[in-house]
């Protein structure tokens, strides 16, 4: 059978793992969260090719993003110039083709761990929960930095030192070496600070069990320095001390001044706030919606997999049992643990949840054994048992990733392709004087549309502002905030008069390009009287873009509107 085939050595199955997530990056055709376009692939575009939007958390007065993650792109845009593959279609492509190799890294990870923890037949069945999961095949080959954080997490998870932490399992060796583990998980939490709240407790309990009597007596003593605790300490704090270095360079680089962006993102968050400008949420949402959202119908399974490894009883007549319901008790604190904390945030989002999906595939994996043979007692009804299972999944999932990523919020991606069809069009030639003679406003709710790198072509791009309020942060005191977005669905008549009433200024030119949903013409019908007649606007594009709306300014089409100059 080709399953037994790709399972015979790591360097197949890493192969089928790579086409299968690269197929799984070219089949996305939708957008997810403004995030995987504005602070990733836009920012490096800037510093690549020079043009380009960057949000107000990329000014240097914020300092609010790490850059270590769109450096990465850069590099590839910069390689792709040398090249001569300059090129829209390697903008696009070249970050999420590379994030496809990271999940498939990712995924031959997971597999390692469920081998340590629990064995082969785990692992086997860990690998294709996390390929049948909706969520992880929606996400993982998007440029977000929850999909680092996500490959992060797993690569450090297969490489913490379970053995040690929780005891020796009797068919593994114990003798690996903690340096990755500690090298991954600390890059980890300095590209994403969020992370810190999982990987905290993991290190402390891996610093506690190294910790012996010797060392506490010795403490004070010279000598305790050559104890294991001191060499394991004076490692994480070199490994800090290096990625902090890396990011407070690359931070200068990218700012132009000294500055720690960890601290910067801690200290909007947390210390003013203000990420509830971007919603607020019930602090019960990620246990009512967000996990079983993503779940689905491996929730139930989750469950049954925790409870079967908690008990006592060895109910799969392994040896492991001890020791997985170690590693067991430790994910559930760990999992838990960072669940609670991050439902004290009133902003909430389900790629938050992200890298803590690969546990859920892990304990669904140990649910279908369980199920397996706890219903039958032959090998062959074994086998019919697991099965059964991972059709059930196959049938519950796989309409949902598909839906997803080919039907749901796929209009902004057709709008931007059939711009750049357009402005191409038009304009074949004065690539260099797109700028001045080609604009483009967004009267959507902002960030609706991916930035100018989607197009590759230096125009002018206008969305309506919604920056928060950042009067805290620069010493000043709170005000009602009123973004430019409410300021123009409050009257949207009134704010396109007030800006381009002027044809004689350049600043205030009618744009090219108008793109909007056709819930805002619903809304305010005297406005499609106004572009269209008035100002002589003519619809050259409609797009569909939604059956289920996230967002009360949203619409089930996207319109381009075309102005003739």
């Amino acid at each position: 059978m080709l399953a037994n085939y790709v399972f015979l050595s790591e360097s197949r199955l890493f192969s089928a793992l790579l086409v299968f997530r690269l197929l799984n990056a070219l089949l996305i055709q939708t957008t997810f969260v403004p995030d995987e376009f504005w602070q990733s692939i836009e920012v490096a575009h800037k510093w690549s090719f020079g043009y380009g939007t960057l949000t107000w958390e990329w000014w240097p007065e914020t300092a609010l993003r790490s850059p270590l993650h769109p450096l990465i792109f850069s590099v590839l845009y910069n390689l792709g110039s040398i090249l001569g593959l300059d090129s829209r279609t390697f903008v696009v492509l070249a970050p999420r083709l590379f994030h496809a190799v990271l999940a498939a890294a990712a995924d031959l990870h997971l597999y390692r761990f469920a081998v340590i923890v629990s064995g082969l037949e785990t692992a086997k069945l860990a690998l294709l929960h996390q390929a049948l999961n909706w969520f992880t095949f929606y996400c993982c080959p998007r440029t977000l930095a929850n999909c680092l954080e996500w490959c992060l997490t797993i690569i450090a998870l297969s490489h913490y030192p379970w053995l040690n932490v929780c005891g020796k399992s009797p068919s593994v060796r114990s003798n690996r070496s903690p340096i990755w583990f500690i090298f991954v998980a600390i890059g980890c939490v300095v590209l994403r600070p969020t992370a810190a709240v999982t990987w905290i407790p993991l290190c402390l309990l891996h610093l506690f069990r190294v910790l012996g009597k010797k060392d506490l007596k010795l403490a004070k003593s010279m000598n305790s320095i050559s104890s294991p605790f001191w060499k394991l300490l004076k490692t994480y704090c070199f490994v800090g001390i290096l990625w902090l270095a890396l990011s407070c360079l690359a931070d200068r680089w990218a700012f132009g001044r000294w500055t720690v962006d960890q601290w910067n993102f801690f200290r909007f968050n947390f210390l003013t706030g203000g990420s509830q400008a971007y919603g607020v949420h019930p602090w019960h949402w990620y246990l009512s919606q967000g996990i079983m959202a993503i779940l689905l119908t491996q929730t139930p399974l989750v469950l049954i997999g925790v409870l079967a490894d908690w008990s006592r009883t060895d109910w799969a007549n392994d040896q492991r049992f001890v020791f997985r319901r170690r590693v067991t008790i430790l994910l559930v604190f760990v999992s838990t643990w960072t669940v609670f904390c991050y439902s004290l945030l009133a902003h909430k989002e389900f790629r938050f949840l992200f890298p803590l999906l690969p546990l859920g595939a892990y304990f669904s994996a140990r649910a279908t054994l369980y199920v397996a043979h706890r219903f039958s007692s032959t090998a062959q009804g074994s086998v019919r048992l697991m099965r059964l299972v991972l059709i059930l999944i196959a049938v519950t999932h796989i309409p949902v990733a598909l839906y997803t990523c080919l039907i749901h919020q796929r209009g902004p991606i057709d709008t931007l392709s059939a711009l750049q069809k357009s402005i191409q069009h038009r304009f074949p030639t004065n690539r260099e004087i797109l700028s001045e003679n080609v604009s483009i406003l967004a009267l959507m709710p902002c960030h609706t549309l991916p930035p100018v790198s989607y197009l590759h072509l230096n125009v002018s791009f206008k969305q309506l502002n919604c920056d928060p309020d950042l009067s805290s942060w620069f010493g000043g005191q709170r005000r009602v905030h009123y973004d430019e977005a409410d300021e123009f669905y409050d009257n949207p008549i009134k704010w396109l008069n007030e800006r381009f009433d002027d044809l004689k200024s350049t600043s205030s030119r009618k744009p090219t390009y108008i793109t909007l949903f056709d819930h805002l013409f619903d809304t305010h019908p005297s406005l499609k009287n106004l572009l269209l007649h008035v100002w002589g606007y003519r619809e050259c594009g409609r797009f569909f873009h939604a059956h289920f709306l996230t967002h009360r300014r949203y619409g089930r089409l996207i319109y381009i509107l075309c102005h003739a100059f």
